[in-house]
């Protein structure tokens, strides 16, 4: 434990002043998605990254803590002028980091910032998150509408966070994304003041002249540690302060240390593997729906993670707009699947790569080979193909996977549409690669596109659940994923911290305090 310290305080974190108050929050994050977007608010796509630099920036609205509701943030009101328009009045007095002026441009600037095509790099993210805005007409000072190229139920929504941040205009203007990858001005009650880098801290210090309610911890570094391992022994031994991704053997070792606890909570988070359609033998809805019967999910739910995860029957949890409640999950029938695999053709089975990665998610790598286990049992022979992240979206922008690919969701609008709009719609392959041609994934079913087409642009509520409880049916039917659950997130938090973790994966320090 002594040289795990050693290692991390030689890092230049500073974990205990003078015996008494920690003088800095020390968060461990297991992945690092700013190297690859840098601290540019705008361009990705990563939950952490938001995680992150939301503490800097705000938004006009925001998603309250139970995710029910949309909040005000830097907008204080907000109406529907129109099918197509929406307007919203400013927070007036509110300053960027840097002493600029918050105002109506600034919002201008922020929103059609992202979704003008010559704006380099293009968010990511752009043709399905964002591309339903046209623009943004200021009334006056603090006053604006955003106008839609259709009826758009989700603006609110879209509007609360990634790539719809709002950032410093005339900072941006001036020093181009250059800049903004590497330094941050925003309204948010934290500014960033170090970035090591790729793989480096993130050092954060309050905003004294925050808008809204002042930030109780005053300076928070976070260190990207991605062992799960050397998280857990880090906050045993009072290294870092809060961390998060732990696994359920961690809750006794962390409960026994007598300095921190665990904290569980459902994630908005579901993870679920592509089966790569456009390619035999998945391009048989037979096949998929044998795996999906064939993979005993729910033996793996409490076998290899003890529990910790809620089968699902798609990708969407109860609390999102959309949810089909009527569908049950797959159950494991493996007569059933060697059934549907006759059916196909396939009554001596067939090999297939399942591509996955280990260390973002609890057990992931563990999940993986238990899959291929069970799918084993029907004649499927699974072989496995371990890689990181990195190289695994390389080979996934390439179009060099086939078989099963690991992905995961958490859907930050906690709405169907942003579940099946960016990851099934044809027009997924315009996101992928910056529009430069199709991954691995994209489902692209004509049917399907049209369901989701005609939910994306119904105002009335009752009429567009109805037209996801269609097409979440019609998904469920088709399998194009083996669907596998819900995950529970297990927060280690030391004894110092007062915190209660969010089930949509955001660690806003602003709601943390010292015990």
């Amino acid at each position: 434990m002594a040289a795990l310290g050693t290692v991390l305080n030689g890092c230049g974190a500073l974990p205990f002043a003078g015996g008494g108050k920690p003088s800095e929050l020390i968060m461990g994050y297991g992945v690092d998605q700013l190297s690859t977007t840098g601290l540019d608010p705008q361009i990705h796509s990563g939950t952490a990254a938001e995680s992150q630099l939301r503490n800097c920036y705000d938004c006009l609205v925001q998603i309250s803590k139970d995710l029910k509701t949309v909040e005000p943030q830097l907008a204080t009101e907000w109406k529907r002028i129109d099918p197509l328009k929406m307007q919203f009045k400013l927070r007036e007095g509110v300053k960027f980091h840097n002493g600029e002026d918050f105002d109506a441009e600034a919002v201008k600037f922020s929103i059609e910032r992202p979704i003008n095509p010559n704006t380099k790099p293009r968010s990511s993210i752009y043709a399905t998150y964002a591309n339903i805005i046209d623009h943004v007409d200021v009334v006056d000072k603090y006053t604006v509408n955003v106008v839609t190229k259709k009826p758009d139920p989700l603006i609110l929504r879209r509007l609360s966070g990634f790539n719809m941040t709002i950032i410093a205009p005339k900072w941006a203007a001036a020093g181009g994304s250059d800049k903004i990858k590497v330094e941050a001005q925003g309204t948010g009650a934290y500014r960033i003041v170090e970035w090591g880098g790729p793989g480096g801290d993130v050092v954060m210090e309050a905003n004294d002249k925050y808008w809204g309610q002042p930030a109780t911890v005053k300076r928070v570094r976070v260190k990207i540690i991605p062992e799960q391992a050397t998280r857990s022994a880090a906050l045993r031994s009072k290294d870092i302060h809060v961390t998060h991704a732990l696994w359920p053997e961690d809750e006794g070792a962390i409960g026994g240390s007598g300095v921190a606890i665990t904290k569980k909570v459902a994630s908005n988070r579901i993870p679920f593997y592509f089966f790569e359609v456009r390619k035999p033998p998945f391009d048989k809805k037979e096949v998929r729906q044998a795996l999906n019967y064939g993979s005993n999910m729910e033996g793996i739910i409490k076998n290899v993670l003890q529990g910790n995860g809620t089968r699902t029957a798609c990708i969407t949890a109860p609390w999102h707009f959309g949810h089909n409640q009527e569908l049950k999950p797959y159950p494991y029938d493996p007569q059933k699947a060697k059934d549907l695999l006759k059916q196909a053709g396939l009554a001596n089975g067939f090999e297939t790569n399942i591509w996955f990665i280990q260390g973002r998610y609890m057990k992931d790598k563990e999940v993986a080979e238990a899959i291929a286990q069970e799918l084993g049992k029907i004649g499927v022979k699974v072989k496995p193909q371990l890689n990181d992240t990195t190289k695994n979206t390389q080979l996934d922008l390439a179009k060099q996977q086939d078989g099963m690919i690991f992905a995961s969701w958490g859907n930050w609008m906690f709405d169907a549409d942003n579940t099946y709009f960016p990851l099934f719609h044809s027009s997924a392959r315009d996101t992928i690669n910056d529009g430069k041609g199709q991954s691995s994934r994209p489902y692209g079913d004509p049917t399907f596109d049209k369901m989701l087409e005609d939910a994306r642009v119904e105002l009335d509520e009752g009429k567009r659940q109805a037209l996801y409880d269609r097409a979440e049916a019609y998904f469920y039917d088709q399998a194009p994923v083996l669907t596998q659950y819900q995950l529970t997130d297990i927060y280690g938090i030391s004894k110092l911290v007062n915190w209660d973790p969010r089930s949509d994966e955001m660690v806003w320090y602003r709601e943390m305090s010292w015990a």
